[in-house]
């Protein structure tokens, strides 16, 4: 008899146990996180999928430093047409909204749920890479990629997109804005200047957001009385500074050109150096860098001179 008991306990236990874990499995599959994440990785894949690789370098959940903490793209594209600032959204359901309105609306049969309006999100991350790259605002373009089984149901600008409607709002740029050269300069930048990916950056990033909803849900209390806190600018530990391979490197590969026998910066007096750009648009080419720790921006590809000169 008792070991009859302790085979149903046991098998109890073990069915309980199977529960526990699938209602585990189906809350973490359901959690915005999870959805969000499952967002990016579909429209990270249908850019390698669909943009040529060597015209558009693409960098994807870049953490950069801003005035009052910090912001997260999730896909930044360099391309000789600008750079396109791509804000991600998994959302099913009917979609609501315009430029205008600060909250657009979500609809799954009778359940409305209203969220930020993305446009006005992604103008943060637009303004934040066009200071810290010193980009004219006309280079830098947002597009709005909303993946998964939802519909627009109000009319929606030509940069809101849905599934991989993106590419084609992307590829209707034809115009280029700069030289190979500048464009690999701006890439390097950035990849210098962005917060190093990992958990101690993501978890100050999320405790950021977190105080800013905070202080704004305290704002709307009633009759409780709102103390503005004035958070100082992001100081980024150098343990954090991320140190990528980088997109270029030194070479020691003779080359002839125009400005070989120029061992100096013509802009600002520093001492020139020959790198190599690993990809993009240049990906094999040489070219002369400024070595200023200033970041001064002189960049200049080598001409081979023709043969017999």
């Amino acid at each position: 008899m008792n070991q009859i008991l302790a085979t149903a306990f046991n098998g109890l236990f073990l069915h309980l146990g199977l529960a526990l874990l699938f209602a585990v499995l189906a809350g973490v599959l359901r959690s915005p996180r999870f959805k969000g994440w499952l967002g990016e990785r579909a429209v990270q894949n249908t850019i390698r999928a669909k943009l040529d690789p060597l015209v558009y370098v693409d960098l994807h959940n870049v953490t950069l430093p801003t005035r009052d903490g910090s912001t997260q793209i999730d896909h930044v594209l360099f391309s000789p047409y600008g750079v396109f600032v791509l804000e991600t959204k998994n959302f099913k359901g009917w979609i609501f909204g315009s430029e205008r309105q600060a909250q657009w609306t979500q609809q799954i049969f009778k359940r409305r749920t209203r969220f930020q309006n993305p446009l006005r999100q992604n103008y943060k991350h637009m303004r934040t890479l066009q200071e810290l790259l010193d980009l004219p605002a006309e280079h830098v373009h947002s597009v709005i990629a909303f993946v998964g089984d939802c519909e627009f149901k109000t009319e929606m600008p030509a940069h809101v997109t849905r599934g991989s409607g993106f590419v084609a709002y992307i590829q209707s740029f034809q115009q280029t804005v700069w030289d190979p050269a500048q464009m690999q300069a701006a890439i390097d930048r950035l990849e210098r200047l962005r917060l190093a990916p990992g958990r101690t950056t993501q978890a100050r990033h999320v405790a950021h957001v977190q105080e800013i909803k905070a202080r704004k849900a305290g704002g709307k209390g009633r009759g409780v009385p709102h103390q503005t806190v004035v958070e100082p600018a992001l100081e980024v530990p150098e343990s954090q500074v991320r140190k990528p391979a980088p997109l270029i490197q030194q070479t020691a590969e003779p080359v002839l050109s125009s400005i070989e026998l120029a061992s100096t910066c013509p802009q600002c007096g520093s001492a020139l150096q020959r790198r190599l750009m690993q990809r993009g648009p240049l990906a094999g080419q040489a070219f002369f860098k400024c070595s200023s720790a200033q970041g001064c921006s002189f960049v200049r590809l080598l001409e081979p001179l023709p043969q017999g000169a």
